[in-house]
């Protein structure tokens, strides 16, 4: 004992003990200064930074040789040993939690009695591979970079051996070409795994950057691209309720069929990017969703684009403008205006719309086309049918507003036309309704669009419902 009472029998294992505690408080400060905090836990604990300055405190007194702070220090290190790592084990971060194994052991081995230089340097050893591994985790998060990526996926058999190159489409046949060497495929039970509608999802490791593709069957149906889209959003959002949507254009290489979304998210407290391409085609739909972290998007996002842009839809998706439709009901006709417009299945019209004959569709506008046929009990006119149209309707939509009706001819026919503005559950649309009367048979011809879209399309859905031919017979 000192003249002072104070006991100074600390061995140079306690004073090493008490160096290395400081340090790691330094790198505890560090990193909550300027890494992401750590998720929340629902355990009474003190945070890190406070365990720090306790540490601190205790390393200065095992410096200065005080035999009482290895008491105490003994009884720091076992507490967090037991708590950090359970906490690590409950939140799934087995590494962390081999990480505080070590580095708890290493202060063991040094406060534990009295250490010889074989503890000294076995505890060295321990709380060297501690700082390497704390060093690699905070370059690979502050610098987005992670060397080991590829080595640790591989090791976990969870990517393939040679990069992507072409990839075919496991559920469909689509085709898409992985935007450089660096791109690999993980395997189909890992993708799914993460994500049960996966298709396909190649990984570019070091970057933490990915591409998914999802393939979604649609048998006999022509899906409409703006629906789709406003569904591929609210399910995104679903899923990560900070995802914001910054643009929103048309994809090139399928300007009619596709869409190219660019959305931001806050995810686990990383800002993260997003490249998203929409494809609908006939009987299916596909999502093309590349994304990284923000600090990497500039690096990857001409890959991502790339990636998006080389996608090729399975032989048969693409199907030709729908042309000069004729009846089935009757033999009437009417031509689609432009070669953008496709005929609906007769299996889609079936499932949602099974009062039409006939009907097309622009996909990507969800602009519509639809001809019914209603027989007539007495002979009537179009003008006296047109009047009856806005009472029947106001019954479904009692907020619908309407245009004064007017007679026109065609080039085939004389008829009736009405225009009407209805707002629905499913969004604002703008409506022509034509109607022409052959005998005792009432056409009518429906074309609409959502309103935003309704401008651009106006006259492409008045040249179709002028183009109708009335039947012969």
């Amino acid at each position: 004992m000192s003249p002072a009472g104070k006991a100074t029998d600390a061995s140079t294992g306690h004073r090493i003990a008490g160096a290395l505690m400081i340090v790691n408080a330094l790198l505890v400060l560090l990193e909550s200064i300027w890494l992401p905090a750590p998720a929340q836990t629902d355990l009474l604990l003190p945070s890190f930074s406070v365990t720090a300055l306790v540490d601190v405190a205790l390393g200065v007194s095992l410096l200065s040789g005080s035999a009482a702070a290895v008491k105490f220090s003994l009884v720091r290190v076992g507490l967090g040993l037991l708590c950090f790592t359970a906490i690590d084990l409950v939140t799934g971060e087995w590494l962390a939690a081999g990480m505080q194994v070590a580095v708890s052991v290493a202060f063991l081995l040094l406060l534990v009695g009295r250490a010889g230089k074989l503890r000294i340097a076995g505890a060295g050893l321990l709380f060297g591979l501690y700082v390497a591994v704390e060093a690699l985790g905070a370059y690979i998060i502050l610098s987005g970079n992670n060397p080991i990526a590829r080595t640790l996926l591989r090791a976990s058999g969870e990517l393939a051996d040679e990069p992507a190159g072409e990839v075919a489409g496991e559920h469909l046949d689509y085709r898409l070409r992985a935007p450089g060497d660096r791109w690999y495929l993980r395997t189909s039970e890992a993708a799914r795994r993460d994500n049960p509608l996966a298709d396909r999802w190649l990984v570019r490791p070091e970057l933490d950057a990915h591409i998914i593709v999802i393939a979604e069957s649609i048998p006999g149906v022509m899906v409409s691209l703006a629906p789709m889209v406003d569904t591929v959003v609210a399910n995104m959002r679903s899923a990560v309720p900070t995802v914001e949507l910054l643009d929103d254009s048309a994809l090139p290489r399928l300007p009619d069929t596709g869409r190219l979304l660019r959305l931001h998210a806050t995810v686990d407290g990383h800002d993260v990017d997003y490249l998203v391409g929409i494809v609908a085609a006939h009987g299916a739909a596909y999502q093309i969703i590349g994304w990284t972290r923000t600090n990497n998007f500039t690096a990857v996002r001409d890959e991502l684009m790339a990636a998006i842009d080389s996608f090729t839809l399975p032989a048969g998706s693409e199907l030709p403008g729908a042309g000069r439709v004729v009846g089935a009901a009757a033999p009437y006709a009417i031509t689609a205006p432009s070669e953008r417009w496709v005929a609906a299945s007769p299996e889609q019209q079936a499932q949602q719309n099974p009062d039409v004959d006939r009907w097309l569709m622009r996909p990507d506008v969800d602009a519509h086309l639809t001809v019914t046929l209603v027989p007539l009990d007495e002979a009537s006119t179009a003008a006296a049918l047109a009047q009856q149209l806005p009472g029947a309707m106001r019954s479904a939509w009692p907020t619908a507003t309407f245009s004064p009706d007017e007679p026109f001819t065609g080039a085939h026919a004389s008829g009736q036309i009405l225009h009407a503005s209805v707002t629905s559950p499913d969004g604002a649309v703008e409506a022509d309704f034509a109607i022409y009367v052959v005998g005792l048979r009432a056409f009518h011809v429906v074309a609409l669009a959502p309103t935003p879209a309704y401008p651009g399309v106006a006259d492409e859905l008045r040249r179709a419902i002028l183009s109708f031919e009335p039947p012969t017979d």
